[in-house]
C-alpha cells in the first residue's frame, strides 16, 4: 500500500527565522561579536585623558635634638613644639597614636598626545569586530540560502509525488480500459500484461 502524503505549505520567513534560532553556530558568531565589543570599548577608553587621585593618612614620628637656632623664634599656631628625643621614642608614639597626622592627596591628570599606540589598538579592535559581523552577516546569508534550497527541493518532491500520482491513476486508467477491451475481445492479454507492468512501474516510482 502506498503510504498517504499530503503537501504541507512552507512558509520560507518563517522557516529562516526557525532557523536562526536553532543554528548554534549563529549564536557562537553572535557571542563572537559581542565578544569583541568589550575590548573595543576599553581601547576607546584608552585614548581619553586620565586622571589619577590618591589619598593617604598616616602619623609622622619626631625625633632628634632641638635646633639651637630656632632657640626663642615664635612658632606658627599649630605648629608642634621642638622635642627632644630619641628614634625609639618617636615610633613608640607612631604606633601608640600620639604622632602628628599626616594628611597626603595627589592628583595626576594626564592627556595622551599623539596616543599612537591606543589609536592603533582601537583601529584593530574595530577591524575585529567588523569581520566578527561579516562573519555572522555571512552565515546568516548562508542559511537563508540553505532554507531556500530546502524548500525548493520540498517543494519539487511534492510535485514529483503529485506527477507519480497523476501517471499511476493514468496507468491505472489504461489498465482497467485495456481489461475491458479484452473482454470484448479487442485486445490480447500481452497486451493487458503491458498496461500491469506500466501500473506497477508507476506505483514504484511514486
Amino acid at each position: 500500500d502506498l503510504t498517504s502524503y499530503e503537501v504541507a505549505p512552507v512558509a520560507v520567513e518563517t522557516a529562516v527565522q526557525n532557523a536562526f534560532n536553532g543554528r548554534p553556530e549563529l549564536q557562537l558568531a553572535t557571542n563572537a561579536i559581542e565578544q569583541s565589543e568589550m575590548p573595543l570599548r576599553f581601547a576607546k577608553s584608552k585614548r581619553l585623558p586620565q586622571l589619577d587621585l590618591q589619598a593617604r593618612y598616616g602619623f609622622q614620628g619626631f625625633a632628634g635634638d632641638v635646633n639651637g637656632a630656632a632657640a626663642g623664634v615664635p612658632l606658627p599656631p599649630g605648629f608642634p613644639p621642638p622635642v627632644q628625643q630619641t628614634y625609639g621614642e618617636s615610633v613608640d608614639d607612631f604606633f601608640t597614636g600620639q604622632g602628628a597626622d599626616n594628611y597626603r592627596i595627589q592628583g595626576l591628570f594626564s592627556v595622551p598626545i599623539p596616543n599612537t599606540t591606543g589609536r592603533k589598538q582601537v583601529a584593530s579592535r574595530e577591524f575585529e569586530l567588523r569581520r566578527n559581523q561579516t562573519s555572522r552577516a555571512r552565515l546568516e546569508q548562508q542559511i537563508i540560502l540553505e532554507v531556500r534550497a530546502a524548500t525548493r527541493t520540498l517543494l519539487a518532491a511534492s510535485q514529483g509525488i503529485e506527477a507519480a500520482e497523476r501517471r499511476r491513476l493514468a496507468a491505472e486508467e489504461q489498465l482497467r480500459a485495456e481489461r475491458i477491451r479484452l473482454e470484448h475481445c479487442e485486445s490480447t492479454p500481452f497486451e493487458v500484461l503491458q498496461r500491469e507492468e506500466d501500473l506497477v512501474e508507476a506505483e514504484s516510482q511514486k
